[in-house]
């Protein structure tokens, strides 16, 4: 009991002496912060780390427009920090907004005017606002500087499939792939690339070897599925198209793609059928299946025009 009592006065004058300070004016002891250090204690990030984290975790996740909204907010912290300008440049590009990608690179190689990393990237913008000459001329410098660029080389390849210039387009392709064996980006393009030149099988196996990679990309592999069943559509092969569609699409949705499939098959009383349905189902696709229709309308308008003419038509797969 006397051990007890002797632990709670013990305890009670401590109490008094920690409180009795606050009445005295208080001796400035060592910087807090060296303390904090000393001591060990947890790290705590920052706003700029916990920014970049979210940032990074919207990138992953293809959120690219958020992604890009959080590296402004760094931005804002930070106008010359050529990361933070690259990245916010990069998912600004991504989301669809290329003029401000533009002025971001433009940015960063006021900063840095040997970053190839920005004159990659203003290459990539100016080729997705179709600035194609001007796309070439940055990429070239790119090649230039460095030969071994994945990015650059597909850009490059890209730009010859817009000129028709095909075999260019494969070698360019073939060395991307060379210096990014397997990567998936490629590979889709390179399917696309063989379906225009009508070399639909090729097309199709490079479809589906991209499509088995991207299978832990839900977002990839669904743009990439649903290229591989408008090629099933240009083959012909309808079956084949809805079973690779409907992976991703159902309803409505997978009506107005079937029509387009098989308008490309030339079944245009199929098309407008699956387009009618796509109408009747669901005003989501109103829009989509009207222009649809419309398309199929003025083609066939042009081509009855262009029969008269003795003319031909020429079909481009986009």
């Amino acid at each position: 009991m006397w051990k007890h009592l002797h632990t709670l006065l013990v305890l009670t004058s401590l109490s008094l002496a920690v409180s009795g300070c606050a009445f005295k004016r208080p001796v400035r002891g060592p910087d807090g912060q060296v303390v904090l250090n000393e001591l060990g204690g947890p790290e705590v990030d920052g706003v700029a780390a916990t920014l970049e984290k979210s940032a990074r975790a919207a990138e992953e996740a293809g959120d690219y427009p958020r992604a890009a909204q959080a590296y402004a907010q760094l931005v804002d912290q930070d106008g010359k920090n050529t990361r933070y300008l690259l990245a916010f440049a990069e998912n600004s590009r991504k989301s669809g907004h290329n003029d401000v990608a533009l002025a971001s690179y433009e940015i960063v190689l006021k900063l840095d005017a040997g970053n190839i990393d920005a004159l990659e990237g203003k290459g990539l913008a100016l080729m997705d606002a179709g600035e194609e000459e001007k796309a070439a001329d940055a990429l070239a410098q790119v090649v230039r500087k460095d030969p071994k660029r994945w990015r650059t080389l597909n850009g490059l390849a890209i730009l010859f499939v817009i000129k028709e210039r095909y075999d260019d387009a494969m070698a360019y392709f073939v060395e991307a792939l060379e210096q990014s064996p397997n990567n998936v980006s490629v590979l889709n393009n390179v399917g696309l690339t063989m379906a225009i030149e009508n070399k639909l099988e090729d097309a199709v196996e490079a479809l589906k070897k991209a499509g088995r990679l991207a299978a832990d990309d839900e977002r990839l592999r669904k743009k990439i599925d649903l290229n591989l069943a408008m090629v099933y559509g240009v083959k012909g092969d309808l079956d084949k198209a809805r079973k690779v569609a409907s992976r991703h699409l159902s309803g409505a949705a997978l009506n107005n793609n079937m029509g387009f499939y098989a308008h490309l098959a030339k079944d245009d009383v199929l098309a407008k059928s699956y387009l009618n349905m796509a109408l009747s189902h669901s005003s989501k696709y109103y829009d989509r299946a009207w222009k649809n229709l419309d398309t199929i309308k003025r083609e066939e308008n042009e081509l009855e025009q262009k029969g008269k003419a003795g003319g031909g038509k020429r079909v481009k797969v986009k």
